[in-house]
């Protein structure tokens, strides 16, 4: 049976020189995001959406560049002189310029992507290592899912009472008594460490995710309104960012 019309691709393998990234790439992707990503590599290999290449524009990268970055870090390969050479399996398409920079938005659109139905989400994360899923914990405060999971600090913390509990069995009864409660005492200081730790790390999520929402959009009818106004407070008229508090001090010296 032959696949249906709409696969115009084909999986091929391709040496890591044979291919360059887009210069056109729109697309960053953070420090943090570069991390969860690295994790996934390491943890699950190149899984998802395949690194896309064009070959009509000479082996292009069309998608998947954060995953490339992250592969030749891990082989070590030389984009300059080509050492440490490896091979990528991709999917490749033939295309024209046009399209293949129409791909490369739609690929990375979240219009076209779906939506997180919030509820489900809640309901897997519990499940799963949301740190490989590369979830963070300002994403979790988001969807509303209790992060207070047993940390590694707690762990070691629980293997430590543990230990510590073995030689009480062989002590005499008093003696026995004694190492209980002040094992008590220490556990309950680790237990009021842990839970101060634990806000801290909530306060510091929910601080990270109203951050994000830490800015205004301004728009004009038109370029020519959009330059006086720049001009009238001194900004480039082709500027597209002001920092809020520097222009709050403007404001003030205005009035």
């Amino acid at each position: 049976m032959e696949p249906s019309k709409y696969f115009n691709s084909e999986i091929v393998e391709l040496n890591r020189s044979q291919i360059k990234f887009a210069d056109y790439n729109p697309r960053t992707i953070t420090d943090e995001g570069k991390k969860a990503l690295k994790r996934s590599v390491k943890r699950y290999g190149v899984i998802g959406n395949n690194i896309l290449v064009n070959k009509r524009t000479g082996y292009t990268i069309v998608s998947g560049h954060q995953k490339v970055a992250i592969l030749d870090s891990q082989n070590k390969y030389n984009p300059t002189t080509k050492e440490n050479d490896y091979i990528l399996r991709i999917e490749l398409i033939d295309v024209d310029e046009k399209e293949e920079k129409t791909i490369n938005i739609l690929l990375n659109n979240q219009n076209v992507g779906g939506e997180w139905d919030y509820n489900r989400l809640r309901e897997i994360v519990p499940d799963i290592d949301y740190k490989d899923a590369g979830l963070t914990e300002a994403d979790l405060n988001i969807i509303g899912v209790d992060f207070m999971f047993q940390t590694e600090e707690e762990s070691d913390i629980t293997a430590q009472l543990e230990d510590m509990m073995t030689p009480v069995t062989e002590l005499k009864e008093a003696e026995k008594a004694e190492r209980q409660a002040q094992l008590q005492m220490e556990r309950q200081a680790k237990i009021d460490h842990m839970k101060e730790v634990k806000q801290q790390v909530k306060e510091d999520a929910q601080q990270k995710a109203e951050n994000m929402d830490a800015y205004v959009m301004l728009s004009f009818d038109t370029f020519a309104a959009k330059a006086a106004f720049c001009e009238r407070f001194g900004y480039g008229r082709y500027d597209k960012f002001i920092k809020g508090e520097v222009f709050d001090q403007i404001i003030e010296r205005i009035d």
